[in-house]
């Protein structure tokens, strides 16, 4: 018997086997996150990070592990992986990388590669403080309900955001680019799942 961790493992390994649209830009910087997904307690999570009020770009968001390209960089794997390494002390070992979604423009630049790795549980974390305020855990069944997504405006530090997609846990709001990432993935299990 198949269990539904077995059955999302595959279906995230069929995603990645897909044609991906990829972005190459000479004005947009090339970026990477990790979408880091752990098996825990018989459920798929996949793993975020709040960022602090300090670091230089995206202050206070949620957003999955990742940052900018650097020229040792060996692909977007290598930066995603190496981000997360940096941002919350992920062991690259821990993470079996699976492959990437389709990369994703923001409005501040970037485009960005998402890259899918599976977490090992054993995995610890060391978030950097000074660029992770909080990291947390969101089931992926939580995400996909869809009373946890929405299309509209969010309040975003006393203003009004227009927003494609956002997605809220608790009193935490996931918005922009890393929505976007959420919402692609979703639709992407969905159609190989049926």
């Amino acid at each position: 018997m198949v269990d539904a961790t077995d059955s999302l493992r595959d279906s995230v390994r069929r995603i990645v086997e897909r044609p991906r649209v990829t972005i190459e830009r000479g004005d947009l910087t090339p970026a990477a996150v990790l979408v880091p997904i752990v098996f825990r307690d018989g459920e798929a999570r996949l793993i975020f990070t709040k960022r602090t009020m300090t670091v230089a770009k995206h202050k206070g968001q949620i957003s999955f592990p990742g940052g900018m390209t650097e020229p040792e960089d060996d692909g977007p794997a290598a930066t995603a992986l190496r981000e997360a390494h940096e941002e919350i002390g992920l062991e690259p070992s821990l993470v079996e990388v699976i492959g990437a979604l389709d990369d994703q423009i923001t409005v501040t630049g970037f485009v960005v590669t998402p890259v899918i790795g599976f977490v090992d549980t054993e995995a610890g974390f060391s978030p950097d403080p000074v660029e992770v305020d909080e990291l947390f855990e969101v089931p992926i069944d939580v995400l996909s309900d869809p009373a946890r997504g929405d299309v509209g405006t969010v309040d975003w530090r006393g203003e009004s955001v227009e927003t494609q997609r956002y997605f809220t846990d608790g009193g935490r709001v996931i918005w922009g680019a890393t929505a976007r990432i959420i919402a692609r993935f979703l639709a992407a299990l969905e159609e190989v799942s049926a």
